[in-house]
Parts: structure tokens; sequence; C-alpha cells
């Protein structure tokens, strides 16, 4: 694009660029689709980098944006470069076609000769939208050209204050799909499935407040990949090639890994589990129990199953559930009831009891009819306030400095020698300083609602990551930070 003045902008090419990778058809037969070449989502991201010729040196795209409609899908995709900041609306339409319903960018970089506001946006409306390709192509004979001849508003607040402009926008936007070799290598990787998308723009503006105007007029070339979207785009004489891509939550190329924890150890005020701390058989008159089975979730959910002999009846399953609560003076306290039947007659089980460190027993008690008894279930309480977690491993990938990612691993929580399984959620934010902001967030995988431990932590290598925040919940008591000590990481760095 060039302004009165003739100096170069980059509009044309950039508008071009996208709408160009809003289109990519199919290469492995004769008739493609576009949304097999351009997989849109929240989210979806491509880093590119300069590998000949003038301009930015990278090349970065974002859909930060969905937005489901009665027309179609419609995808905010963002193109940030070093002069100017792009947005295009584009939409799969429900018979499937890809269209370009807006394009968003600065003002001042179309329009020469205006008052300076930085925040003026010129917000241009495409109506129709411009087609960008039909739902089905074949490759080699597949032109579309689409007129444009549309009017938007801008507002203007500069030191001679508030200007409303009417500007108008003129011209064509041409598309064009073509074969290409294949493979085609790039740092991200090397792809077959490719095709060949070429777009020509050619846009009037003008506004008659301040008589200015300004044109675009480019060619952008560019290679799409199957289930990746743009691998290679020529912007002018600048060449680019992907480096890495996240599309639909699936990396691709080259990420940079980062250190990361695959373990964790702190102590707590000691605390009590049952998990797997009953003994196999207990009775109490006409009742007796075996294949005793305790177990005692982090989150605080407890479940005693066993089978019940009976005079009445042999070998009926007892189920027993509720929670079970850590205190503040170190005791557990359980509170569980369920009920089964014998010949027809309802058995209620009941147990509330707070238990110690040096308890051996819990009182089940047990009515049936007008027949009541308490069962003494022999107990091995596990007491500590050593606390190690271990995970299989998280891979830190990001597409750039500053975007967020969310990664999740396998692990293991052991309390003293009691082992838990665990769920790890990593939240990553790689700041452009290089620092790395994270959350974990442990859960136990039957229950993601509650977290057992929150951590944050910071870093820029191994050797300076540092825990910012611990705060545990083990069997709904959450500890205080000041009775949270001795907190260590293991920090791996990336092969």
């Amino acid at each position: 694009m060039r302004t009165p003045s003739g100096e170069a902008m980059k509009v044309g090419g950039v508008l071009a660029l996208i709408v160009c990778i809003g289109t990519a058809p199919r290469v492995s037969a004769q008739t493609i689709r576009p949304v097999d070449y351009f997989p849109l989502s929240q989210g979806a991201q491509w880093q590119f980098q300069k590998v000949a010729g003038s301009g930015p040196s990278n090349l970065h795209l974002e859909v930060t944006d969905v937005n489901v409609t009665d027309t179609g899908t419609r995808y905010l995709l963002e193109v940030p470069l070093s002069d100017l900041d792009l947005a295009l609306r584009l939409e799969y339409a429900t018979d499937g076609s890809l269209r370009l319903r807006a394009a968003m960018a600065d003002l001042n970089k179309l329009l020469d000769g205006l008052p300076l506001d930085p925040s003026a946006k010129a917000d241009v409306q495409f109506s129709p939208p411009v087609l960008l390709g039909d739902a089905m192509l074949t490759l080699g004979s597949a032109v579309v050209q689409t007129p444009v001849d549309t009017q938007f508003n801008a507002d203007l607040d500069s030191n001679i204050g508030h200007v409303s402009l009417d500007v108008h926008a003129t011209g064509m936007i041409t598309a064009s799909w073509d074969p290409t070799m294949s493979p085609v290598a790039t740092p991200g990787g090397s792809f077959s499935d490719v095709v060949g998308f070429t777009i020509d723009v050619s846009l009037h503006f003008a506004e008659d407040v301040f008589d200015t105007s300004g044109d675009v007029n480019e060619r952008i070339v560019g290679v799409l990949a199957r289930d990746v979207g743009f691998v290679q785009i020529q912007i002018g004489d600048g060449n680019y090639a992907l480096v890495r891509a996240v599309v639909n939550g699936v990396p691709i190329g080259d990420f940079p890994q980062y250190e990361d924890i695959v373990g964790l150890a702190f102590t707590v005020p000691p605390v009590i589990t049952l998990d797997n701390r009953a003994l196999g058989d207990a009775s109490s008159g006409d009742f007796r129990l075996h294949d005793i089975h305790l177990s005692q979730a982090l989150y605080g959910k407890t479940t005693l199953n066993a089978v019940l002999d009976h005079p009445a009846a042999t070998s009926v399953p007892v189920s027993i559930r509720g929670p079970a609560k850590a205190k503040k003076d170190g005791t557990l306290k359980l509170e569980l009831e369920g009920k089964t039947k014998v010949q027809g007659k309802k058995v209620k089980f009941i147990l509330k009891q707070l238990v110690d460190p040096t308890s051996t027993t819990l009182g089940l008690k047990v009515k049936l009819g007008k027949t009541s008894t308490v069962i003494p279930i022999g107990i091995v309480p596990a007491v500590s306030g050593d606390i190690r977690v271990s995970l299989d491993g998280l891979v830190d990938q990001s597409a750039k400095a500053g975007s967020e990612r969310t990664l999740v691993s396998d692990g293991r929580l052991h309390m003293g020698d009691v082992e838990y399984a665990i769920v790890a959620k990593e939240k990553l934010k790689v700041k452009k300083d290089g620092t790395r902001q994270r959350t974990y967030k442990f859960r136990s995988p039957d229950n993601t609602d509650v977290v057992i431990i929150n951590t944050e932590a910071t870093s820029t290598s191994a050797a300076d990551f540092t825990i910012k925040k611990l705060k545990p919940k083990l069997f709904k008591r959450e500890v205080p930070k000041k009775d949270v000590t001795g907190i260590t990481a293991e920090v791996v760095e990336p092969d």
C-alpha cells in the first residue's frame, strides 16, 4: 500500500495475507474445502519468521474471539506487526464458504494527512461480505472476484477537537487457488498436503473532511497445509516460513521448552489418614463384617466398604459414605452413613467419631429393626505432616512471549507412606522479558472441583525457580501459610 506521499505501507499486504489465510483448500484431491486447510478456533495462533527480503523479522497470527451467529461462525484474527495492528473478522458461513466480513486497522495508516489520533480506527465492514472461497473448490480453475464499495464512520479526537469522518472504500479483492509443489520445508516441519493461494487486493480509501485518500495495492502468495493453515507467506518481497503453531490445542512445530517442576515437598502439622488403614474383619453379636476396606480421598470423601454376614443372610454388600475433616488440633472427624437390606429388612449404619493418632478402632453402629449394636472396626491411623508430590512431567509450550498455556500432568502425592493419585494443571505465562509465571493446581482425579494444593512460582531458569505461594487443603482443612514449612521444588530443564 502507498499513500499519496509515496510512503510504502503494509496494510494491503497484511490484509491480503490474512484473507489468503482464510481460504485454505485441500491439495490431496482436485476438489478441496477451505475449512480443511485453515482450521480456526479460540486461541489458535501461528508464528512465522522472515527467511528473505524486507519487512518485520517475525509475524504472528492469533484468533482472539469466536462468535457463533445465524449466518455462521466468526473468528477475529489479529496480526500485530511492527508498524500496524490489523484484525480481520473471518467467517465460515453455514453453507461452508469462507468470507471476510470486516477489517480493522489504524486509520492513520490508511489515510495520509489526518490530524494525529493514535486511537483512531478504521472498521471496514464488507456488505455483502467478501467471498474468499466456496465450500468446495477445484484447484487450478477457481477464481473469486469480489467488488468492494462500502462506507464506514471513524472518529478522531485530536488537538483540533473531535471530528467524525465518513470514509469511502472502493475496489476489488481477487482470490485464486492452485496446486503447488510439495513437500514444503519450514522450521516448523515439512508439509506435503499443501495448496497454493494468491490474493490481489486493490482498494481506494477517501474522505472529504480533510480531503485525504490512500490506496492498498498488494499481491500476496501463500502456501497452506491441511489441518495447519499458512506454512509459507510472501508479502511484497518479504518471505516468511512457519516456526510453530497451536491449532485446536495441538502444538505444531519447534516449541521452546522451559524448566519445570517434577517434584514438590513441604511440611504441615501432622495429619491423620485412614486410607487403606482398616483391619479386615470385625463382629458384634449376630453381625459380622469381613473384607473391610476404608478409603479416604484427599478432598475429604470417605467410604467404608465391607461384606455383612448375619444369621438371616450372608454375603450382603455394605457401603457407607460421608466426609472426613481434619481438625486444627490434629484429630479427624468422621461422619459416615449407609444402609442395606437383609431379607427385605433395612439395616442402617452410622459412624460418627473423632479419631486421634492413638485411636485403634472405629465404632460402627448397626441397627436392624429393634436390634442395634456397635461393631468395633480395627484401624491403624497413618499420621504424617511430610507431603511429597511427584509428576510425570509438564512440558511448557508457548507460541509467543505474553501468551498463556494450560498444561496437565498425572502424578502422585505421598503423605508419609500413604500414596494418592493426583492431577496437576499448570497455567504458564511467558512475559516479554523472559520471566515465566506459573500457577499449579493439584486435584484428585475423581474430583477436579476441589483444589488440594495451590502453588505459584516464577523463574527464568532452573537456577532461579522460586515458589511464591503454596496453599494446601487436606481433608477439608486449609492449612495456614504460617504452618507450611520446608517448601522445596525439584526442577528439571528440558533435554
